[in-house]
């Protein structure tokens, strides 16, 4: 019989102390209206300045650069340091680790799975797909699209400031993951999840099975943020790693484990080369996307 290693959970620690460390830099401009912004902090996920570098979300400058047809230097040289950063760790690690409307339907979850309500799927997929809608969009009308009507943003500047318009869009959020739709929004609708999915295979970082510890209980499945569906060939002994673009190095299956069969871990080869290497395994697998 395994026996069954006491459980830490760390990552989702880690997790708590990054998300809460995030809210509070965002939200400095309340605690030091008198500084200079450039000393220190100012701005938003969207755009940024951090001790006088700009900062600018990868998504964002891509609506700006389509809406304004027009190259910005300073917002794509901020773009490129924040998309430098994701590509070598995990594209979707922005959505687990540094969005605050996920710490947000964290939360959600916890009510929903206490009152075990039912749960809707959609394709996930589909939202890289809105990305790209997004984008040709802001292209054809002239404006970031998605940064006027985002709940992420939104939820900001109702910390930031006051309760505005955009508190109805997340409640709504809020509403369907709660009674329709698991994780609804960001499995399924995001298109900046979306966009950080479509970068998300080549991360440096992944979650590894142990299959000689691993007795096959499923409890990763029922944590796991992205989609359960992205951990079946690890399940299923087909491969020791999650590959989709979708993990978003969460831990939560890392940490919920309770036979200690599952880590994070840097990936066997270089990201770019193992992920033309693994062309094939996606074929029998296209779920793992």
């Amino acid at each position: 019989m395994v026996k069954r290693p006491k459980v830490i959970r760390k990552w989702t620690l880690a997790r708590r102390f990054v998300q809460w460390g995030i809210l509070f830099i965002f939200l400095t401009p309340l605690f030091f209206v008198k500084v200079e912004s450039d000393n220190f902090f100012f701005g938003s996920l969207a755009s940024s300045s951090f001790f006088g570098i700009t900062l600018t979300d990868p998504f964002a400058a891509l609506q700006i650069l389509f809406a304004s047809r027009e190259i910005s230097f300073v917002y794509l040289g901020g773009a490129l340091l924040i998309f430098l950063f994701y590509l070598f760790v995990r594209g979707r690690v922005f959505c687990s680790w540094i969005c605050p409307l996920n710490t947000l339907l964290e939360l959600t979850d916890k009510i929903r799975n206490f009152f075990k309500l039912p749960d809707q799927h959609f394709e996930r997929q589909h939202k890289k797909y809105y990305a790209l809608a997004v984008l040709l969009l802001s292209f054809f009308i002239g404006v970031p699209v998605f940064e006027l009507i985002s709940p992420i943003g939104f939820t900001m500047r109702n910390l930031l400031f006051t309760f505005g318009i955009g508190l109805w869009l997340i409640v709504a959020i809020v509403l369907f993951e709660l009674f329709i739709s698991k994780r609804g929004w960001c499995r399924y609708f995001c298109p900046l999840g979306g966009f950080y999915q479509s970068i998300g295979k080549v991360g440096t970082f992944q979650v590894k099975f142990n299959h000689d510890l691993c007795v096959g209980c499923t409890k990763c499945r029922s944590v796991c943020f992205a989609d359960p569906d992205i951990l079946e060939p690890a399940i299923n002994r087909e491969n020791e790693y999650v590959r989709a673009g979708d993990c978003s190095l969460c831990g939560a299956c890392v940490d919920n484990c309770p036979f200690g069969a599952l880590k994070i871990t840097v990936r066997e080869k270089p990201g770019v080369i193992n992920h033309f290497h693994k062309i094939n395994f996606e074929k029998k697998y296209p779920f793992n996307r």
